[in-house]
């Protein structure tokens, strides 16, 4: 008997791209419609990548929201497996355990998790580059004769190209004590796979686009594993249009120019897109954006380069650098810090701990690098003193 099991990842709930509500509707649509298909394909169960969510504290509307689709799966009997990404990662506890405590998800480990009789699933989540080398890939050896899927969140070469690579694919199959049979990645939004060594390893892609200059269809996998084969087949959802609309300006060309080229286009209900070039003239981004608004699109950006970039601080990075926190930690990878050191950063940078407990928090951490360091020997000495 063959399982059955639907891959998805990236969905980023909650991000409002471009600053739009309408946006951040879209990716928890798409997240619905990829839950909705695993019912009606009646799969075994769902794993997920990682970035859940977009952010590290998601709202309460978006937090509920995504309780109430996942209960969709839990009512048809069909469990819910994650890891957690980089997007959404905090220090201690993750919002993907408070959603387990519902019943509605359960976070994978590197204890086998038995989806079915045929399959084990295991899961590391998302790894810091500062902390990579440090990292422990042991995994607790399966039941006898399953087959055996990983999942994690990283940019790995291969299927990554190497240039956004963060790390060479080898790396991580080498340092894994567990033949695997498969590995089930998150953090690249689009879909792309390998065979490394025997072993499968793909990107599901995100549900919804991230950025403008990801252009193909989004998508989820379908898993079908049957006498230790794995099959893969894509299945495309239905989301919101991007289109990209150029317009470059002469010296005295004015509004109905403009006008005029975005009417060749059709803006109604998508995500558009606009570039400014050319000379600078009386027309400005806000009457640019405010005729496409007014022919129907659902979001408009514009992007006006007639005298320079303009600069949109709502979107953050763009292109294949996700987040400054990645930035952060790749210079943090190139100095030779201690965990400790690199612990208490992240703290700073996250914002995870209120200022009135900051001090305590971190003196709580040094105390416990003192007592590991000496083995609980110089602690203990200071102590007994009088």
């Amino acid at each position: 008997m063959s399982t059955r099991l639907l891959h998805i990842s990236d969905t980023h709930l909650g991000n409002r791209q471009y600053g739009s509500d309408i946006r951040r509707d879209d990716f928890a649509d798409a997240f619905e419609k990829a839950i909705e298909y695993a019912v009606e394909q009646d799969v075994d169960a769902v794993i997920h990548t990682g970035d859940l969510f977009d952010s590290r504290d998601p709202s309460l509307p978006d937090l509920n929201r995504c309780i109430d689709i996942l209960q969709r799966l839990e009512t048809a009997g069909i469990p819910f497996y994650g890891i957690v990404g980089n997007h959404e990662r905090k220090m201690d506890d993750q919002y993907l355990d408070l959603i387990e405590k519902t019943g509605a998800a359960e976070r994978l480990t590197k204890h086998p998790t038995q989806a079915t009789d045929e399959v084990v699933l295991y899961g590391i989540d998302a790894v810091t580059k500062p902390a990579w080398h440090a990292e422990d890939f042991q995994l607790k050896a399966p039941p006898e004769g399953t087959f055996t899927i990983l999942c994690m969140h990283q940019l790995l070469d291969p299927p990554v190209p190497e240039l956004f690579a963060e790390h060479p694919l080898d790396d991580v199959l080498e340092r894994v004590n567990v033949d695997l049979d498969a590995v089930a990645l998150g953090d690249y939004h689009e879909t792309v796979g390998t065979v490394e060594a025997g072993t499968k390893v793909w990107y599901a892609g995100s549900t919804e686009r991230c950025a403008k200059d990801e252009i193909e269809p989004r998508t989820v996998s379908l898993l079908e594993i049957d006498g230790g084969e794995l099959t893969r087949r894509e299945r495309e959802l239905d989301t919101r249009d991007f289109i990209t609309i150029g317009i470059t300006f002469a010296e005295d060309d004015d509004h109905s120019y403009a006008e005029n080229v975005i009417d060749r286009h059709h803006v109604e209900d998508k995500v558009v897109s606009v570039v400014l070039n050319g000379e600078s003239t009386s027309v400005t981004s806000r009457d640019v954006r405010k005729a496409v608004i007014n022919r129907g699109a659902a979001v408009c950006r514009v992007d006006d380069e007639r005298g320079g970039p303009d600069i949109d601080l709502s979107e953050g990075p763009r292109g294949e650098i996700e987040s400054v926190d990645r930035l952060i930690e790749e210079k943090l990878s190139e100095q030779n810090l201690s965990e400790i050191s690199l612990e208490i950063e992240e703290r700073i940078r996250t914002d995870s701990v209120a200022r009135s407990g900051f001090d305590n928090e971190v003196e709580e951490l040094l105390m416990e690098a003192q007592d590991e360091a000496f083995d609980g020997q110089a602690v203990t000495e200071v102590e007994g003193q009088e």
